[in-house]
């Protein structure tokens, strides 16, 4: 069967921005970062392939008291696929990108449904330089946690604090893709229970989460629109106005940052071609060079003939005079 056309792109990171930018501090402390959050960091950065590029999301923590002991830079990373050595090293360059930028210790963190030994967690570029992937194994065990404990909560008619109504989005995230249909259709049944309980922002918030999230997860065209009606269908229209109004500008950002990396794709690819021009026409420099030492060298030996011709011939003129003055 071949799927329906999906109405977004890269829902996972789009989903993860949308907690991140509307509760960075409560979305953080919901999966599981340690630390308190400070502030937001720049998230450009300079890869070692010469390439720009930019981390998920990049922040200030203050220490805990338990896992940090003091502030440090950080990056979290969501991630649907294990980390290989390729994205591994890009991890390593936001790394000293965090360092540069800041001046601080720094804290490279990976949240994933799989689990972190599918993943490569260290990169040594030198015994003193080493980057050690702090991961958040987001998967079934923890997602099935946080997904009874809400049931219960919200059962029970019990108040939901702004991490327990975000839960919501995170499990969503972070659920296993094979049984992801199912627990969506959960998670929309409890957002039904307690969307007149939410604020504007948390509508808004969960209402774009489940938008994306649905869009990824759903090939049927009939389940797909099941799904939609049942949240469009409670959620107010300043929020979906509000939803389509930031997809839209994120998708735009996303089709700006791509061709901004096309351009520098583009001038690595130019600059490569360049060098390559260079190192032939100094290729064959080097072979004219070689071709006029070996021509050199020819006359050289030439010349070293005459020279020795010349004084053969002298030698005979000498014998024929000292010949000539005894007779």
């Amino acid at each position: 069967m071949v799927g329906r056309k999906r109405e977004y792109y890269m829902q996972f990171d789009a989903a993860h921005t949308f907690m991140f930018n509307e509760y960075p501090a409560e979305y953080i402390k919901t999966i599981g970062v340690p630390g308190h959050f400070v502030r937001f960091s720049n998230r450009k950065v300079l890869l070692n392939n010469g390439i720009t590029g930019f981390m998920d999301s990049a922040f200030i923590l203050d220490p805990d008291g338990e896992i940090l002991t003091e502030r440090v830079a950080a990056c979290l990373e969501h991630q649907s696929t294990p980390v290989d050595q390729e994205k591994l090293e890009k991890m390593g360059d936001y790394d000293i990108q965090l360092v540069s930028d800041e001046n601080l210790p720094t804290l490279i963190i990976v949240a994933s449904h799989l689990s972190s030994r599918k993943s490569k967690t260290i990169l040594r570029r030198s015994p003193s330089d080493v980057t050690i992937l702090y991961f958040l194994d987001l998967g079934e065990k923890d997602n099935r946690r946080r997904l009874t404990r809400l049931s219960k909560l919200i059962e029970n008619n019990q108040h939901l604090t702004t991490e327990d109504a975000l839960n919501l989005g995170v499990i969503l995230l972070y659920a296993p893709r094979e049984c992801a249909c199912e627990i969506t259709e959960k998670v929309v049944n409890l957002y039904l229970a307690i969307h007149d309980d939410l604020d504007r922002k948390m509508e808004k918030c969960l209402y774009s989460v489940f938008s994306v999230l649905i869009d990824a997860f759903f090939d049927d065209e009939t389940e797909y629109r099941r799904l939609m009606d049942m949240v469009n269908g409670i959620t107010s229209k300043e929020a979906i106005d509000e939803f389509d109004a930031t997809a839209k500008s994120f998708m735009e950002r996303i089709e700006w940052t791509e061709e901004e990396l096309a351009r520098s794709n583009a001038m690595v690819h130019e600059l490569g071609v360049e060098n390559s021009g260079l190192k032939t026409k100094n290729s064959e420099l080097g072979v004219e060079n070689s071709g006029l030492k070996a021509k050199n060298s020819e006359l050289g030996v030439e010349n070293s003939g005459l020279k020795v011709e010349n004084a053969e011939l002298k030698a005979e003129v000498a014998r024929l005079t000292a010949a000539l003055n005894g007779k």
